[in-house]
């Protein structure tokens, strides 16, 4: 193994840490398809009464430690306004010994500013826990310039405890055009992740080894241009510690007939990957799928094997009076 393989390694499992100014949280291509990961407002926020959703991503295939995020939610559009929601993940590397899991509990609240402008504020309460397994870890020190990986290397890191647990939180705001006579619908949201920057301990010594918070603005708007058809460019801006993710995309929807649409779309993330996507929904039901394909950065290290992501939700076909919650669903 190439001393850039494991550095490579290192990279993506997200894991040491000594990276406490980078990103620490798992992301995802079909950000839309994962409301509750993306802004808590979005909690309820649904065209029927309620929503139930998997989510799964398989980071680098070709590594010799991919990551693997499965993610599963259900929310709900309750009376007076009100929307609730729970949320599960899971982050694991394969072979690398880390894993990164939290759970939370949303709440919503939606509030008309004009008949169809809609502005959502939430928050969500939980937990984080990362677990880590040094025996599986490899580190630059135990690089040997002959032999290459050498375990019987001292990795000279220090690990206080193998577990960590935290308390967690999230607020965000939400606001969109539900007017489903316009030929054009503006959304866009804010939120905050981490906002206490929860203490997450593995190593001794150093600094307190905080969660960093994570910022996140998203919008876009949603065009009618035939009877059949709909453009919906969109966009994310994503920061956490020193990490940013800068990503833009269209996605088109053509309606076959009542109840089924196709969905085509395509995702460019700036200086890591351009991401093609498909799915169709049909009747409530909503299936996506997506691949990430590496440019710049890890494209020689990872063959060109950016990752791949899978999405299905269901949604109950009670309407919302009045409105139609107009967003990307891939």
């Amino acid at each position: 193994m190439t001393m850039r393989k494991i550095l490579t390694i290192l990279t993506a499992s997200v894991l040491s840490a000594t990276m406490l100014q980078a990103q620490t949280d798992p992301h995802f291509t079909q950000y839309y398809a994962y409301p509750l990961w993306l802004n808590p407002a979005l909690s309820g926020v649904i065209d029927g009464s309620s929503r139930v959703a998997v989510n799964y991503r398989r980071q680098l295939p070709g590594l010799y430690a991919p990551m693997t995020t499965q993610a599963v939610t259900a929310d709900f559009s309750l009376p007076k306004n009100i929307g609730l929601g729970v949320t599960a993940l899971n982050m694991r590397s394969t072979d690398a010994g880390y894993q990164y899991s939290n759970a939370y509990l949303s709440l919503s609240y939606r509030v008309h500013l004009t008949r169809y402008g809609i502005l959502s504020g939430g928050f969500q309460l939980g937990v984080i826990n990362r677990k880590v397994d040094p025996g599986k870890l490899q580190f630059g020190n135990q690089f040997n310039p002959i032999i290459g990986y050498d375990p019987s290397l001292p990795s000279n890191e220090i690990f206080t405890y193998r577990s960590a647990t935290s308390l967690d939180g999230s607020v965000g705001l939400m606001y969109f055009d539900g007017d489903p006579s316009k030929k054009s619908n503006a959304f866009i949201g804010v939120s905050l992740y981490h906002p206490t920057q929860p203490v997450n301990r593995f190593l001794s010594g150093g600094d307190e080894n905080l969660i960093p918070m994570r910022y996140t603005v998203h919008g876009g708007v949603r065009f009618q241009v035939s009877r059949t058809a709909e453009l919906i460019p969109h966009a994310l801006f994503m920061k956490q510690g020193s990490a940013t993710e800068l990503a833009g995309g269209m996605v088109c929807n053509l309606k076959l007939e009542p109840g089924k649409d196709l969905i085509m779309g395509a995702m460019y993330r700036k200086d890591d990957a351009i991401a093609p996507s498909l799915g169709l929904h049909i009747n409530g039901l909503t299936i996506g799928i997506s691949y990430d394909v590496n440019i710049l950065g890890l494209k020689t290290a990872a063959a060109s094997n950016g990752g791949y992501e899978l999405s299905i939700s269901f949604t109950s076909q009670k309407k919302i009076p009045d409105t139609r919650f107009i967003c990307p669903r891939l």
